[in-house]
């Protein structure tokens, strides 16, 4: 429809370090019960930890065999945790539990704990549903 790619292109493109955190974030991912991706996202230097933690989270459903991803990302005392499925899982019900909400396949909550504990729940929830 005559859009310039180019130009396109250029509006999508990320910071360097949103960039880095995210790859990050990827890197480090736990696969657990072999379908659920659980991962910490940086947040020291980024401009918008939460938003780059939820896009990290997307992300992670583009890795075959994944039914749902949380990243958490700590942020000024707090942990943020970014949860995206396709469509078997029902992200909104894990965050409501975390004391959030959502929708079906794209959800959060906010959590004051340590993130061994954040990890921890989040586990426990994931095996229970």
């Amino acid at each position: 429809n005559g859009a310039d790619v180019v130009r396109v292109r250029k509006l999508f493109r990320d910071d360097l370090d949103d960039y880095k955190a995210k790859a990050e974030a990827v890197r480090e991912a736990e696969i657990f019960e072999g379908c659920f991706a659980i991962s910490t996202c940086p947040s020291e230097g980024i401009e918008s930890p939460t938003v780059v933690g939820a896009q990290a989270a997307n992300e992670l459903l583009d890795i075959a065999g994944m039914k749902a991803s949380i990243v958490m990302t700590f942020y000024n005392n707090t942990i943020y945790l970014s949860a995206r499925s396709i469509d078997e899982v029902n992200v909104q019900i894990i965050m409501e539990r975390l004391g959030g909400g959502g929708h079906l396949t794209t959800a959060g909550a906010q959590v004051s704990i340590s993130p061994e504990e954040a990890i921890q729940q989040i586990k426990e929830i994931l095996a229970e549903e």
